[in-house]
């Protein structure tokens, strides 16, 4: 309806949102979703009904007949557009809405980079690449850089690359490719115009292992400079092949732990980075990816032995991947968690602070300090940084539907809380105890103690004396604690 109060004319997408949602917190993402379902349902492959305006908004052009088999009433056209758009908004009440993303700098995605190495060189390199640079040009103030996480849902996509930029809600798409024979990396990176498709700059590095990381510096001061800004002066880091070899198996282990959150997948994780420690002690990877299982490891009741010993070397891990590599943001992103487990809260928001401050497009490093200032009491900060994520990360994972949830259900917003559990297209066994809190704060008695036999089916030694144990003196905030230990033992934990 917006758009035929004005057909002909360029709709922005501000002025949708305000028609249509009237105030609701949405992002672009969300408008173009309903745009592609009016085509999708006029058969408006070509675009020429519903017109894409880049950078401007949206044109209604409706077609120069029109039926008049039908004079008392609105043509059928009409008629299908306005029902399409209203199970549009019905459909997107329901679905998790996110902020509107304001005007600002540029918008950029970098896309995993595609990998023509021999088979017996082929793994994870690109994607290792591909972070770095994401990591580099999320340090210079004058751009927003989308998070690997989202970005990378789009691996061998066969979408034009317009189409990933308008999902993504990106202005830029980095693409490219690494062949890598042994000795050299060969890198090759795109940087195209979202909206158009135009090639705004490309370049091809041949570099040794070790000066990896410096060409990827070279490409992101390149991009910026493409995209007319100015360049933020920053040192080029160095990695030794070894410290590369630490990273790719710190990155497959982040990769394993999100694929199947579970107590195998992190056990592989810990004999992993137990090796990478020996063979690579100079690299930082190592000692934080250690830490970060072992809290996971505790946390969920997932490795055996005496607890304190293990928060011990938890916490000299962490200490030494910072020692070792302190402009690394997952460095301090894992001695944040560490603190946090080990009842430093305000280290541990320290911490997390300077982690978002070296990677600030990490939906990860702003998660933990969503969790951690929900803890103190702090939910407002907590959900500020939610939002941050869901414009950085339009696609994120379960993860902050997880974080945002519990925040929703601590504030006492019950069934908010449950709308956005449920938007998340999965989520771990662990996350049920979040889910039977919920259930139970609504009333929903028989579907809280469903929820909490789907966590027990998964961790069937867990009591209620193990969680108090777990967040005394991690959960701080006045009345926090008691709430939640109440409902576990309400929906059938055993004491």
């Amino acid at each position: 309806m917006a758009l035929a109060k004005a057909p002909g004319e360029i709709v922005s997408q501000d002025t949708l949102i305000e028609d249509v949602w009237q105030g609701r917190a949405v992002t672009a993402d969300s408008v173009a979703q309903c745009i592609a379902e009016i085509r999708r349902v006029l058969e408006d492959s070509d675009k020429r009904i519903v017109e894409t305006v880049p950078r401007q908004g949206y044109r209604l052009v409706p077609p120069s007949a029109v039926s008049t088999d039908e004079p008392d009433g609105p043509p059928r056209g009409r008629l299908a557009l306005l029902a399409l758009v209203l199970l549009c908004v019905c459909a997107l009440a329901f679905a998790f809405l996110r902020p509107t993303e304001s005007p600002g700098p540029p918008v950029i995605a970098v896309l995993p980079f595609e990998d023509f190495s021999p088979p017996e060189y082929q793994g994870y390199l690109s994607d290792a690449v591909s972070d770095n640079i994401t990591t580099l040009l999320a340090l210079y103030p004058q751009f927003v850089v989308i998070s690997q996480r989202s970005s990378f849902t789009f691996r061998d996509s066969d979408l034009a690359m317009s189409e990933i930029a308008e999902r993504l809600g990106a202005d830029y798409v980095l693409e490219g490719s690494q062949q890598y024979d042994g000795t050299r990396v060969r890198t090759t990176a795109r940087l195209i115009d979202g909206a158009t498709e135009a090639n705004l700059w490309a370049d091809e590095f041949d570099v040794p292992l070790n000066e990896l990381l410096r060409a990827n510096s070279r490409i992101s001061r390149k991009i910026a400079g493409a995209v007319g800004e100015r360049v933020v002066d920053m040192a080029e880091p160095r990695m030794s092949e070894g410290d590369v070899s630490a990273l790719l198996i710190a990155n497959a282990a982040q990769s394993r732990i999100m694929r199947n959150f579970s107590r195998e997948s992190l056990l592989i994780n810990i004999a992993e980075q137990e090796q990478s420690m020996r063979d690579y002690p100079d690299s930082a990877w190592g000692p934080l990816g250690q830490a970060l299982s072992l809290r996971i490891g505790l946390r969920y009741g997932w490795v055996e032995g005496d607890q304190e010993a293990i928060r011990q070397r938890m916490h000299e891990l962490a200490r030494r991947g910072v020692e070792l590599d302190p402009n690394n943001f997952l460095a301090f992103h894992a001695l944040g968690r560490v603190l946090m487990f080990n009842r430093d809260v305000d280290g541990a928001i320290s911490a997390f602070r300077r982690a978002v401050e070296l990677n600030p497009s990490s939906s990860f490093a702003r998660n933990a300090l969503a969790q951690a200032l929900a803890f103190i009491g702090k939910t407002d900060e907590a959900l500020e940084e939610i939002a941050s994520i869901e414009l950085i990360d339009p696609l994120y994972g379960h993860d902050t539907n997880w974080t945002k949830a519990r925040i929703q259900w601590q504030t006492g917003a019950c069934d908010e809380a449950l709308d956005t559990f449920t938007a998340a297209p999965s989520m771990p066994a662990a996350a049920n105890k979040t889910l039977a809190a919920i259930h139970h704060c609504i009333g929903n008695s028989e579907k809280a103690e469903a929820a909490m036999r789907g966590f027990l089916s998964e961790n069937p030694d867990w009591t209620v004396s193990r969680e108090r144990a777990v967040i005394t003196g991690m959960w701080t905030a006045s009345g926090l604690a008691d709430r939640w230990l109440a409902a576990m033992s309400a929906t059938g934990m055993p004491l």
